[in-house]
């Protein structure tokens, strides 16, 4: 559990899931969620080691998610880190809650003997771009993807 000031980050858990369909609403806005079959996403996630989700508290309200996948990778030559989701609250954003849902990500993808931590991020989320970057993370190729 990492905290800082008034915010708490621990592990998500079932009873979430409302605060948690609130915030991935406002980081896919527009897109039209299937709330049940997310919840059950959701739920199936939580009894998996990987992903991890972790929710950032203040101070008992649920403000910020960061989903982590971890897999072993030939590349890497072996385990790396993938950030699936992370979202702060839009009212309580530019109070480093990203920040210490990174830094929380981090930790946890060292502490599985990752080399790397990524993402994808749509071209659009430019301001998402600004904090990645400003956290040390750099741009390195397009995440390509056929829908079946």
């Amino acid at each position: 559990m990492a905290t800082n000031k008034r915010i708490l980050i621990r592990n998500s858990k079932a009873e979430d899931f409302g605060d948690v369909l609130v915030l991935l609403k406002q980081l896919w806005p527009g897109r039209k969620i299937n709330s049940s079959a997310l919840k059950e996403s959701f739920q199936k996630s939580l009894e998996l080691a990987s992903p991890i989700i972790r929710v950032a508290c203040y101070p008992d309200k649920l403000v910020g998610l960061c989903s982590l996948s971890i897999r072993n990778n030939l590349k890497a030559e072996g385990n790396l880190a993938n950030i699936d989701e992370l979202v702060v609250d839009e009212t309580m954003r530019s109070r480093e809650i990203g920040k210490l849902l990174l830094e929380d990500a981090e930790a946890i993808a060292r502490q599985h003997g990752c080399r790397s931590l990524g993402l994808e991020s749509s071209f659009h989320r430019e301001d998402a771009h600004r904090f990645y970057i400003k956290n040390g993370y750099e741009k390195q190729g397009y995440y390509i993807i056929r829908n079946l």
